[in-house]
């Protein structure tokens, strides 16, 4: 018979004690041959149940099922256990255990022991905690190291998460708006460029001509062979074609510093890298030392005809003066191209990214 949970203090027990055992009368059930049978009594060596028994069972072994039905859960414990005292007229019979002390004893130790200390109740059909039972000590107040664990495991979880974001938008914007380059660039001294006058083949180069001499000497496709003179006493260098190469009208055979000048990055890119180019926003240059600066393209590097080779010369104005101490450094070069607003502060990561 049920009493309320607040009477369940000291558990109701059975008249019958088998030796040292009380029997209980907490709710469960047994399973016996694919069949439930209701509890009427349980100890730490026997049970007793109820239901539908075929009497030829008397003195069988079988292995049941003993089901605690718990809030929201069951509790299921297996074992070997002998039916005797079958009633087929009431319905009853008693379960011996036959392996008391077997794997099932501690979680039925446990139960019965939780029952009997009031710390268990019987609620309707289930077993339910009493109101009495105190909490668990975790429960009853907050454990100082533990919210700190908590708390650093949020902060690293939310740095992680941070990081995760960042470089997935990272990838992004480098995917969409930044291409990286495959040869770095030079920084050198801004000059001007002798250029090829006709479309022809380079007879002879001399980058070391002082004024007036020959600079260079151009087989013109007519036939005729056309020099040109240095222009002034300053450090000269190869634009690219060297002798033997042919050039068309218009193309850079080399380039003349003057004293004084500033600097300017030179590389050479692609056909392909060229096109892109031409509709890029700017070119960001990322020195070995990790610092950067914006460079634009001279617009006579994408409106120059191109020569039969693979290369073709490009020069980028920086859009800040370069200190006089980056002549001769190299660096590394990410074609950027137009990118709404907000997404400008994350152009300083696209080199990291883009290469």
């Amino acid at each position: 018979m049920e009493t309320p949970a607040a009477d369940h203090k000291t558990p109701a027990v059975l008249p019958l004690v088998r030796g040292d055992h009380p029997v209980l009368n907490l709710p469960f059930t047994v399973g016996i041959d694919g069949r439930n049978h209701t509890g009427r009594g349980l100890s730490l060596v026997s049970a007793d149940v109820s239901g539908l028994i075929d009497p030829a069972l008397e003195g069988a072994v079988r292995l049941v099922r003993l089901l605690f039905p718990f809030n929201g859960f069951t509790v299921a414990l297996s074992l070997r256990a002998r039916l005797q005292g079958v009633d087929q007229a009431t319905g009853h019979a008693t379960l011996v255990f036959l392996e008391p002390a077997g794997e099932h004893l501690p979680q039925l130790r446990h139960i019965l022991n939780s029952y009997i200390a009031g710390d268990l109740v019987s609620l309707g059909e289930t077993i339910g905690v009493s109101a009495s039972a105190p909490l668990p000590a975790s429960r009853q107040a907050p454990n100082r190291r533990g919210v700190m664990g908590r708390l650093l495991g949020a902060t690293g979880m939310g740095l992680a998460t941070l990081a995760l974001l960042t470089f997935a938008v990272g990838a992004f914007v480098t995917r969409t708006y930044a291409t990286a380059l495959d040869l770095p660039g030079s920084v050198e001294r801004d000059g001007s460029a002798l250029t090829a006058i006709a479309a022809g083949q380079i007879d002879y180069v001399n980058p070391n001509a002082s004024v007036g001499e020959v600079a260079f000497a151009l087989r013109a496709t007519s036939g005729e062979t056309l020099s040109i003179a240095m222009p002034c006493n300053c450090d000269a260098r190869l634009a690219g074609p060297e002798a033997g190469a042919t050039v068309l009208a218009g193309e850079p055979v080399m380039i003349l510093n003057k004293d004084g000048a500033g600097l300017i990055v030179t590389t050479s890119v692609t056909r392909e890298d060229l096109a892109r180019l031409g509709f890029a926003d700017h070119v960001l240059l990322t020195f070995r030392d990790g610092a950067t600066a914006r460079a634009a393209i001279d617009p006579a590097s994408l409106q120059r005809p191109a020569s039969g080779t693979d290369a073709i010369p490009l020069r980028l104005i920086p859009e800040v003066p370069l200190p006089d101490d980056r002549a001769g450094q190299l660096a590394r070069l990410t074609v950027v191209q137009p990118m709404p607003e907000f997404l400008k502060p994350l152009v300083q990561l696209l080199p990291s990214f883009a290469n």
